[in-house]
């Protein structure tokens, strides 16, 4: 019995030792392949969120501080790991009609808490009650849905960056986007009307809306255009990354067609023809933009409601009910309201005895009293009283008296001071040699010769 026990006692010496053999040799091992759990020889940042400097000692259970952020939440440690692999938006997208940026934000999956941080963050440098549905953003998430950085750009040129801090906050910034101008021409034929002209070439309703704007105290573009009259525009676009933000200045324009031809020059803020007189009048020719004439200034018209022949004292141009109407001088509101056939009716009065109506609107704009600027939107097109559709009926008058619209006198603008006039031609100079470069860049076209009709 005691030699069993002593065979016992002597195994278990044997696997002692055994143990310690293999433990000590582990440790050996270990030490040699990561040296930095006792002398550190890099930049370490510890558990407690300082940085050691090279050869000073980290614990060993700070080397690690992944394994020691007992403080940080599971949802903060995702997104700590998540932000690095960030690259694009998560979401991106318009606010939308009828919404709200808080609707938008709760509609993709943000906390009311997330929200409520942005939206202080942005107290200071944009209110988002201002929203608009074609602002656009962006929004970056890590982890657990968690907010790290957004885009809000109310304007294609305009950014703010909102930043997660380390706070756990936002840091706002604003970025002023600078896009690349291009200088483009193009030289064609109208085959039905000037927008599907414009339109043919690729471009859209807003340089459309800009070549009419420059030529609206000459020309009225409800009679003048027919099939074959040509147009050349010298125009500016702008791109961001390549792709078209919006449209800058017409540098030249020209409309020769079998009613006339005519030319401008954009110099030192405004438009001018080719002498340096001014293209702006005290006149514009038409109360709006677009539209079709129904009925022109007569003597003796047979009128569609009251089916007897009578006077027309102006103009009737169709359109939609809702268009814009404009002011074609500046002056005063001398009348606004109801006034018998005229249905709702804006009255100006401008200078030289001169007075301009505006009947049959839908919507009155401008109040009896104020004072308006050429070009301002004053009342909408409408149907209201004797009519049979909506239009806007357009009258000039002399001291009273009805006159015909299209024959009124317009008087010009005070042409360029000598000094001026000789910068101006250089400028004019310039362009042409510019439009004809880009025009033979396009295709071999006509050579361009700008000439304004004789008066």
């Amino acid at each position: 019995m005691n030699l069993i026990n002593k065979y016992v006692q002597l195994i278990c010496i044997v696997l002692l030792l055994a143990v310690s053999a293999v433990f000590l040799s582990s440790s050996i091992g270990i030490s040699s392949i990561f040296p930095s759990s006792k002398e550190d020889t890099t930049r370490i940042k510890t558990g407690d969120g300082s940085l050691t400097e090279p050869g000073k000692s980290v614990p060993a259970a700070n080397a690690f501080p992944s394994d020691s952020n007992a403080d940080i939440s599971p949802g903060e440690k995702s997104a700590m790991k998540e932000i690095s692999r960030i690259v694009a938006p998560d979401i991106q997208g318009v606010i939308g009609r009828n919404n709200t940026v808080y609707g938008k934000l709760i509609s993709c999956g943000l906390s009311p808490t997330q929200i409520f941080n942005l939206t202080r963050a942005f107290d200071k440098t944009f209110d988002f009650r201002t929203a608009a549905p074609d602002d656009r953003l962006q929004i970056f998430l890590a982890g657990n849905n968690q907010l790290q950085k957004f885009v809000y750009s109310p304007d294609p040129l305009l950014e703010y960056i909102a930043e997660r801090n380390v706070n756990g906050g936002f840091t706002v910034s604003q970025h002023d986007l600078i896009p690349e101008k291009r200088v483009e021409a193009m030289e064609i034929s109208l085959d039905s009307s000037l927008s599907k002209a414009i339109f043919s070439t690729g471009e859209k309703q807003r340089l459309v809306d800009q070549f009419v704007d420059i030529f609206s105290w000459d020309i009225d573009f409800y009679l003048f255009p027919r099939k074959g009259d040509r147009i050349t525009i010298l125009y500016e676009k702008y791109f961001l990354d390549d792709t078209f933000i919006k449209y800058g200045d017409i540098l030249a324009a020209r409309y020769a067609g079998q009613n006339g031809t005519f030319s401008s020059f954009f110099f030192d803020g405004g438009y001018y023809d080719k002498q340096g007189h001014p293209l702006r009048k005290m006149f514009l020719r038409l109360p709006l933009k677009f539209g079709v004439k129904t009925s022109g200034y007569s003597i003796r018209r047979f009128h569609p409601v009251h089916k007897k022949y009578k006077q027309h004292t102006g103009i009737d141009y169709g359109a939609k009910t809702g268009t814009k109407i404009f002011a074609t001088a500046n002056g005063k509101v001398i009348f606004a309201g109801w006034k018998g056939g005229y249905g709702k009716v804006i009255i100006l009065k401008h200078p030289n005895g001169y007075q301009t109506y505006y009947a049959h609107c839908s919507k009155l704009i401008a109040k009896k009293g104020q004072f308006v600027d050429q070009g301002e939107t004053i009342a909408r097109v409408g149907a209201t009283g004797v009519v049979t559709g909506p239009h806007v009926h357009y009258e000039v008058r002399i001291n009273g008296k009805p006159v015909n619209p299209s024959t009124i006198k317009n008087f010009k603008g005070t042409p360029l001071s000598p000094e001026r006039l000789e910068k101006f031609r250089a400028t004019v100079q310039s362009r042409l040699l510019l439009v004809e470069e880009k025009t033979l860049q396009n295709s071999e076209g006509d050579k361009l010769v700008l000439a304004d009709t004789p008066e």
